[in-house]
């Protein structure tokens, strides 16, 4: 605040105060201090005032403008005072609202750094993990790598054992089957042997048998014809070279069944007689002694030639 001159004031001050002391010095003379009876009331004393418009003085008129510039400046002052208080509020909230801009920014910076840390460690564990999950998987692999190699070699131990057992086995079928097979040859030699010498037994006896069947068969050959002769009634017209072809059919107990001519001899009383001869022998006794085979052979059916050795000429 500037201050006013000190002869600007002077004179209107130093009335002020002899107005004020004259008021006083008037009040302490009116006023009674004795302390013995009341004072009796006095005419209050005639003043004569006369109204003074102390503003449309000099002194007014200065004490007005002194009284204006000093609220000018009280009310400049309090505006500055209010302004450096707005501005020191100002300044605060600026402070404030920069401190708390900071705050948020480092808060930013420090969740943008957390965040960057966190997706660096998360970056950092997922390629640990990766790394992890790739030597895990290298190591299944070579696990499983070995184990197949393990696998294949017990599978292929095995299979050698399995081999080894099969030729074994296959060696020792095939020692069975030479074994057997000599036994089968020596086997088979031997009835080869033993069937030579049956059959060669049998076909001695088949010669034999043949032999004495064919002697046996003549005989009774012979024996059926000169019975049949026997019983042969010469006709008148019999001659040397007739020849009657008879089949005769026996039975196995050696009687006639049947008789037929297969050939005739050109005379059929010739043949009819021969058929006779046949018929009247009936039954030849000793075709009942013989063997079944034998009689089946030579004498279910027998194909005789008639002719008489005593026919004349």
């Amino acid at each position: 605040m500037k201050w006013l001159r000190s002869d600007s004031y002077s004179i209107p001050t130093l009335l002020a105060i002899g107005l004020h002391a004259c008021i006083v010095i008037v009040g302490l003379i009116a006023i009674d201090f004795s302390d013995d009876e009341a004072p009796k009331p006095k005419r209050p004393p005639i003043v004569k005032a006369t109204v003074v418009d102390i503003s449309q003085t000099v002194i007014g008129k200065r004490e007005a403008q002194e009284k204006a510039a000093k609220q000018q400046a009280a009310l400049a002052a309090q505006k500055k005072k209010e302004a450096e208080i707005n501005k020191k509020k100002e300044a605060k909230r600026r402070a404030l609202e920069d401190k708390k801009k900071k705050l948020a920014k480092a808060k930013r910076e420090k969740a943008e750094a957390e965040k960057k840390e966190k997706l660096l460690q998360q970056k950092k564990a997922e390629q640990q993990r990766l790394a992890k999950e790739k030597e895990l998987a290298k190591k299944r692999l070579a696990e499983q790598a070995e184990k197949k190699r393990l696998e294949e070699k017990v599978a292929k131990e095995k299979k050698r054992k399995e081999d080894e057992l099969a030729r074994k086995a296959e060696a020792e079928r095939l020692a069975e089957e030479e074994r057997k097979h000599q036994e089968e040859a020596a086997r088979l030699a031997e009835q080869k042997k033993a069937e030579e010498a049956a059959a060669l037994a049998a076909a001695e006896e088949a010669k034999k048998r043949a032999a004495e069947e064919a002697q046996m068969v003549q005989s009774i050959s012979g024996l059926i014809n000169d019975r049949i002769t026997a019983a042969w009634t010469r006709p008148p017209n019999a001659r040397n070279g007739m020849k009657t072809y008879l089949r005769i059919y026996f039975l196995p107990n050696g009687e006639v069944r049947d008789v037929e001519i297969t050939k005739s001899s050109g005379d059929g009383l010739f043949d009819q007689k021969a058929v006779d001869a046949v018929y009247k022998v009936a039954k030849i006794d000793e075709l009942s002694k013989i063997d079944s085979y034998v009689f089946e052979r030579n004498f279910r059916q027998v194909d005789l030639i008639f002719n008489p050795q005593d026919l004349r000429n």
